[in-house]
C-alpha cells in the first residue's frame, strides 16, 4: 500500500515561490508577505499576472519540457534517437530505465509551481477585491483562474489515465486551490475534473464582463499602449472558451466540447469578421518562407492564447537552427508517413525541412519557431491553444453533415484535395490531422493518449495503457508503514 505525500512536494514549490518571483517581485520574500502587499493595488495585481507568465515559460516555450524539442515530443516519437540514448528510452516510454526521475520530478515539480503562484494571485485578489478596480479584478483573477485549470489539465493528462478507461475509485492526483502545507487529499478523475471545468467556468464568467477582445478586436491590442496589450499573449476570454472545449473532450463531453468549439469558430467582431481565422497558403510566399521572414510560422492569426517568448532566440546555444539530432527526424517515410506524399500540404511546406548535417546524415527538422530571432518582426508567441484545435473537435464530435462542412472548410486552408468524411474514417483521419498539424507544440502525446493509439507515428514499440501514464515522481511516494 502506498501512500501519497503531497505535502512534501508543495512544501519543496511553497520554497520555490518567491525564488521563481525574483526579478517580477519586489517584496519581502515570505510567500504570505508577498501575496498581502503585491496584489492590494491595481498595479500589483497586473505585476503578478506577468509574473505568473514568466513563470510558465519555464515549461511552456519552444525547447521546454512541455514545448516543442524536449520530452512531450520526444513521448510523441516525433524525433528519431540512437536506440539506447535518453530521447530513445523517452520515445518508447522505457519511465523505469531513465536515469533517475529528474525530468519526471522537475514536469510535477514545475506545474505544482505554476498553480501555487496562480493560487496566490487568486487569493490575492478576492481578499482585496474592495481595493481593486472592476476590470483588474475579473482579468486578474479570470487568467490566474484559467491558468490553473489549464496546469491541472496538463497534469491528469500525463500522470492521469487515459481518458476513455478510468477507474473511477481511483485517486489520481490533488486538484490543489488553496496553498497550505499539509498532506493533500488526492482526487478521483471524477472529482479532479469537475474541480477544474468550475475553474475554467468561473474564469469565463470573469473575463466575459471585462476582456477588451469581447468588444473589441485582436488587433486594436498589439500596442505596448493599449490598457491590457497583447490579449494572445494571456489567456484571454477565447482562449478559455478553447481551453473548455480540450477539457471537456478530454473528460468525455463531445457534446460539450462542440459546444465550445462552435462558440470559438463563430465569434466575430463588430464589424463581423472573424475573431480569429485559418492560416492560408496566400499568409506566406515561397520566398519569405525560406529565408525565414514569413508572417509567423507558428500562424499566429489563428492563435487563441500563448505564452509570449521575447527571452527565446533560435539562433543560440543548441536551439533549433543549430539542427540538434534531438529534434531531427531520419524515418525514409517521414513524408509518406506523415504527409501521406502530398506535397502541396501546407504544413509540410511551412513547418518541415530536409536537412544534410555535418555527420553525413540527413532528415526532416521542424521549422515552427525559426521566425524566433532578437529582429524578428514575429510575434514570438508560444501557442497554447490555436483555432485549428477547434475545427478539428468540430470535424470530429459534430454530426457528419456539419463535420463535413467544417472538414471542407478546414482542408481549403491547408491546400489539401478534400475528401467527405465518413463514419468509418474520420475517426482515424481526424487523429492524422492533428498530428500533421501540431507538431512541435506539445500537444502530439495527449491526442495519441485520447485516442489510446497503440502505434504511434515513427513509434519505437506498441504503447500500452501503462506507457501512457506518466509515473509519479519517486520523491512523490512513500511506503505506508
Amino acid at each position: 500500500m502506498k501512500k501519497r505525500k503531497f505535502y512534501l512536494l508543495l512544501y519543496v514549490v511553497l520554497t520555490l515561490v518567491c525564488s521563481a518571483c525574483e526579478g517580477w517581485l519586489t517584496v519581502e520574500p515570505e510567500t504570505a508577505i508577498t501575496g498581502e502587499k503585491l496584489y492590494t493595488t491595481n498595479e500589483g495585481v497586473k505585476e503578478g499576472l506577468n509574473g505568473l507568465y514568466l513563470n510558465m515559460r519555464g515549461l511552456y516555450y519552444p525547447e521546454g519540457r512541455l514545448g516543442g524539442a524536449s520530452v512531450l515530443e520526444s513521448m510523441a516519437c516525433t524525433h528519431t534517437f540512437a536506440e539506447g540514448t535518453p530521447g530513445y528510452r523517452w520515445a518508447g516510454h522505457y519511465y523505469n530505465d531513465l536515469s533517475g526521475d529528474s525530468d519526471i520530478a522537475m514536469i510535477f515539480v514545475g506545474l505544482y509551481n505554476i498553480i501555487t503562484n496562480a493560487n496566490s494571485l487568486i487569493l490575492g485578489t478576492e481578499t482585496n477585491k474592495n481595493k481593486l478596480k472592476d476590470e483588474v479584478y475579473n482579468i486578474g483573477r479570470g487568467e490566474a483562474l484559467a491558468i490553473r485549470a489549464l496546469v491541472h489539465l496538463d497534469l491528469i493528462r500525463l500522470f492521469g489515465p487515459v481518458p476513455s478507461n478510468v477507474d473511477m475509485s481511483e485517486k489520481y492526483l490533488p486538484y490543489v486551490r488553496v496553498n497550505d502545507i499539509k498532506d493533500y487529499e488526492y482526487n478521483t478523475f471524477e472529482e479532479y475534473m469537475t474541480y477544474l471545468l468550475a475553474d475554467l467556468d468561473e474564469a469565463e464568467a470573469l473575463l466575459e464582463k471585462s476582456d477588451i477582445v469581447v468588444t473589441g478586436t485582436f488587433e486594436e491590442t498589439e500596442v505596448s499602449s493599449a490598457s491590457w496589450s497583447f490579449r494572445k499573449n494571456h489567456i484571454n476570454y477565447y482562449g478559455v472558451l478553447g481551453l473548455q472545449a480540450r477539457a471537456r473532450l478530454w473528460k468525455g463531453e463531445g457534446e460539450g466540447a462542440l459546444r465550445y468549439a462552435r462558440l470559438v469558430k463563430e465569434a466575430k467582431n463588430g464589424d463581423g469578421t472573424a475573431k480569429v481565422r485559418l492560416m492560408t497558403p496566400d499568409d506566406n510566399t515561397t520566398e519569405g518562407l525560406w529565408n525565414n521572414k514569413t508572417t509567423d510560422l507558428t500562424c499566429y492569426s489563428e492563435h487563441l492564447c500563448g505564452v509570449k517568448c521575447d527571452n527565446y532566440d533560435y539562433t543560440q546555444g543548441t536551439a533549433w537552427l543549430a539542427r540538434n539530432v534531438s529534434i531531427l527526424n531520419y524515418s525514409d517515410t517521414f513524408f509518406e508517413d506523415l504527409f501521406a506524399g502530398n506535397a502541396e500540404d501546407m504544413r509540410y511546406q511551412w513547418f518541415w525541412a530536409y536537412y544534410y548535417n555535418r555527420f553525413g546524415t540527413s532528415g526532416y527538422y521542424c521549422r515552427k519557431y525559426l521566425n524566433f530571432y532578437n529582429s524578428s518582426t514575429s510575434q514570438k508567441n508560444f501557442p497554447i491553444v490555436r483555432l485549428a484545435e477547434m475545427y478539428l473537435i468540430i470535424a470530429e464530435n459534430a454530426p457528419l453533415e456539419e463535420a463535413n462542412i467544417i472538414y471542407e472548410e478546414y482542408c481549403k486552408a491547408r491546400n489539401l484535395t478534400y475528401v467527405p468524411l465518413t463514419e468509418s474514417d474520420r475517426e482515424e483521419r481526424i487523429l492524422l490531422e492533428f498530428i500533421r498539424e501540431f507538431t512541435g507544440e506539445g500537444q502530439n502525446f495527449y491526442t495519441y493518449k485520447r485516442y489510446n493509439t497503440k502505434n504511434m507515428l515513427f513509434g519505437v514499440r506498441e504503447c500500452t495503457e501503462e506507457q501512457y501514464q506518466l509515473p509519479l515522481p519517486e520523491s512523490e511516494l512513500l511506503n505506508d508503514k
